[in-house]
C-alpha cells in the first residue's frame, strides 16, 4: 500500500506532535490505518482486549503524564465501547485524542453494517467530535482535535471513513499543532475572581482548613507556605494523595468513609485548591469556603462563597504575599492532637494480626513497602476508604477515577501509566468486583511484558454498595461477587499469582512482586467490615 497516503501521513503528523502510544482494537474500516501503523516502529502499539480499556489506558496516561493520549477504536461498537474510559478522562480533564473508522463515505447514512453517527453518540464524553468528510480535511481535522485535546486538557475525537485512509492529499502539514509533549494551561500567568475579598476572610480565620484536590507536586511547597501562614490544618483528597506528605505535621489525612477527623467540626474556614469531588459531602458546611481553581468547570457553586480562576502557582504566590501570619495556639494544638490519634489508629491497625486480613491493615502493610516514586493506581470501592485513610503517603503519585467514579479502570489504568514511565514501580490497587470487569487485560500485561503488581482487595462482594444498602434500610440485594481463583487465573494468562490469606505473608509476597520483570497478581483475602462513617 502507498507509503504516503493519508493513514502514513496521519501517523507522522501524530508522531511528530510526540504521540509514542497508541491503544486500542483494530477492525474492518481500520485496515489501513493498521497496516500503515505496522511499518512505523516509532510508535508503540499496545492492542488491548476491549476497546474501553484501550480509552482507560489513554486516560491514565494522560493524567499521569499531562501530555496528549491517544487511542483508536473501529466503527459501531468499537467506538460505543469507548464511551466509559473516555469518559473518566473527559471529567478528570486528561487530554485525549481518541481516532474512531468509520464505514465508507458512500455508506454514511445508508444503514449499513457498523454504522452509527459517531458524533451524537460521542458528544455528551467529549469536548469536540468532527468527522472528516475528505483526503484534504483529515490532517486540518486532526490538528484541530489536538490542539483542543491539548489545550483544554479534555477529550477530542475524530472520525475517519475507511476510505480516505487509502487516498492521498497534497496537504501536509509539517509543523506539529503544539510542540511536541507539551502541556499547557490556559492562564499563562495572572488569574481573576475575588482575591481581595478573600485575604480578609483567611486572615481572620481562627480555624482554617486547606483541602488540597489537586495532584501538581509542583505546589508542594507554596502549598506548606501557605497552611504554615493561616496555621491551618491540611486534607488531602483522593486524586491528590500524594502531593504533601502524611507525614507532615498539618496534613490530617484523607476523610471518607473510613475515618472523618473530630477537628472538622470546629473548622470555621475552608480554603479549596483544585476540587473535591467526592469529599465534599464530608466537608462542614455554613461555613466561608474559598476555592481556587485554573478553570470554571471546577467551580463548586453551592459550597464555594468565593472563587478564585487562574494560574494556581501565582495564585498561591499571591495570597502568601498578602497574607500576614496567624497565631492561634488552640487551633494548632488541636491539630497536633488530630495527628496523634491518626498516627495512633494506624499504629493499632498495623498490628492487627487476624485473618481474614482487614482492609486497613494491608493499606498499612503498602505503605512501609511501595517505592516514595510509585504510581498507584487504585479502582473504586470500599476498600480505597481505608486506603484513603491509612495509606501514608511519601511522594507517590495515586490515580483514580476522581469524577467519573468507574469500576474496572485500574488494571488498564496502571498499564497505560507503566507504558508511559516504565522507570517508575506502578501497582493497581483493585477490588474483586473492578478486576472482573477488566480482566482481559491480564492478557495485555502479560503479552507486552509490563511489570504492574495487582493487589486484589478481595472480599467476595460489592463491599460499598452492600453497606449503603443496608445503611438506607434496604435489603442488600445484588452485592455477591462470585468470582474465579484469581492466582491460578493469572497463572492461566501467564502472569504470576499468588493468594494471601495470612497477614505475614503480605510483606515477603508483596515485596517480591515490587521487583518481578513481569506483571504479579496478589489475591488478598480481605475480611468483610463496616465503614465507620457511611453516608
Amino acid at each position: 500500500m502507498s507509503s504516503s497516503n493519508i493513514a502514513h501521513q496521519l501517523l507522522n503528523f501524530l508522531q511528530k506532535n510526540g504521540i509514542e502510544t497508541i491503544y486500542g482494537v483494530t477492525g474492518d474500516v481500520l485496515f489501513p490505518f493498521f497496516d500503515a501503523l505496522s511499518q512505523k516502529p516509532e510508535i508503540k502499539f499496545i492492542g488491548t482486549s476491549q476497546e474501553v480499556n484501550a480509552a482507560f489506558m489513554a486516560s491514565y496516561q494522560a493524567k499521569l503524564t499531562g501530555k496528549i493520549a491517544v487511542c483508536v477504536a473501529t466503527s459501531g461498537p468499537g467506538t460505543a465501547n469507548l464511551i466509559n474510559g473516555l469518559a473518566d478522562a473527559y471529567f478528570d480533564k486528561a487530554p485525549v485524542l481518541a481516532i474512531t473508522g468509520q464505514v465508507a463515505s458512500p455508506k454514511i447514512g445508508t444503514g449499513a453494517k457498523q454504522e452509527i453517527n459517531q458524533q451524537k453518540l460521542l458528544q455528551e464524553v467529549t469536548y469536540s467530535s468532527q468527522q472528516a468528510t475528505s483526503s484534504d480535511a483529515v490532517l486540518p481535522v486532526v490538528a484541530r482535535a489536538l490542539e483542543m485535546a491539548i489545550v483544554n486538557k479534555t477529550v477530542a475525537h475524530v472520525s475517519i471513513p475507511m476510505d480516505l485512509f487509502t487516498q492521498t492529499s497534497e496537504i501536509n502539514i509539517n509543523m506539529p499543532a503544539i510542540a511536541p509533549g507539551s502541556t499547557f494551561t490556559s492562564w499563562d500567568n495572572g488569574f481573576t475572581g475575588l482575591l481581595e475579598e478573600a485575604m480578609p476572610i483567611l486572615q481572620n480565620a481562627r480555624n482554617p482548613l486547606i483541602v488540597v484536590g489537586i495532584g501538581n507536586k509542583k505546589l508542594r511547597e507554596q502549598i506548606e507556605k501557605l497552611a504554615e501562614s493561616l496555621g491551618a490544618g491540611i486534607i488531602v483528597t483522593q486524586q491528590a494523595k500524594g502531593i504533601i506528605p502524611h507525614d507532615h505535621p498539618r496534613v490530617l489525612g484523607g476523610i471518607g468513609e473510613a475515618y472523618i477527623p473530630e477537628i472538622l467540626k470546629e473548622v470555621d474556614c475552608i480554603l479549596q485548591i483544585g476540587t473535591a469531588s467526592f469529599e465534599k459531602k464530608y466537608l462542614p458546611t455554613g461555613i466561608n469556603t474559598i476555592q481556587i481553581a485554573d478553570d470554571t468547570g471546577a467551580i463548586d457553586y453551592k459550597q464555594t462563597n468565593l472563587a478564585v480562576m487562574g494560574n494556581i502557582m501565582d495564585i498561591l504566590k499571591s495570597v502568601i504575599a498578602k497574607v500576614e501570619p496567624i497565631e492561634n495556639k488552640s487551633w494548632q494544638e488541636k491539630i497536633t492532637q488530630e495527628k496523634d490519634k491518626l498516627r495512633s489508629m494506624i499504629g493499632e491497625q498495623r498490628q492487627n494480626k487476624n485473618s481474614p486480613i482487614h482492609p486497613a491493615h494491608l493499606m498499612t502493610v503498602l505503605s512501609e513497602l511501595v517505592p516514595a516514586d510509585a504510581v498507584i493506581v487504585c479502582d473504586i470501592g470500599g476498600y480505597v476508604h481505608w486506603f484513603d485513610s491509612y495509606f501514608q503517603a511519601k511522594d507517590q503519585t495515586i490515580l483514580i477515577s476522581s469524577h467519573w467514579r468507574s469500576m474496572g479502570s485500574a488494571l488498564p489504568g496502571a498499564l497505560g501509566a507503566s507504558v508511559s514511565q516504565p522507570e517508575k514501580k506502578v501497582i493497581a490497587l483493585v477490588g474483586d468486583g473492578g478486576l472482573m470487569m477488566s480482566l482481559g487485560e491480564l492478557a495485555t500485561a502479560v503479552k507486552y511484558k509490563i511489570p504492574v503488581t495487582i493487589i486484589v482487595a478481595n472480599n467476595h462482594l460489592y463491599e460499598l454498595e452492600k453497606i449503603r444498602m443496608e445503611h438506607q434500610g434496604l435489603i442488600p440485594f445484588g452485592v455477591d461477587i462470585h468470582v474465579p481463583d484469581f492466582a491460578a487465573l493469572a497463572k492461566s494468562f501467564g502472569a504470576e499469582g499468588k493468594t494471601i490469606t495470612n497477614p505475614g505473608e503480605l510483606e515477603p509476597l508483596i515485596t517480591e512482586s515490587l521487583t518481578a520483570p513481569g506483571p504479579v497478581v496478589l489475591d488478598v483475602q480481605l475480611v468483610q467490615v463496616p465503614l465507620p462513617f457511611i453516608n
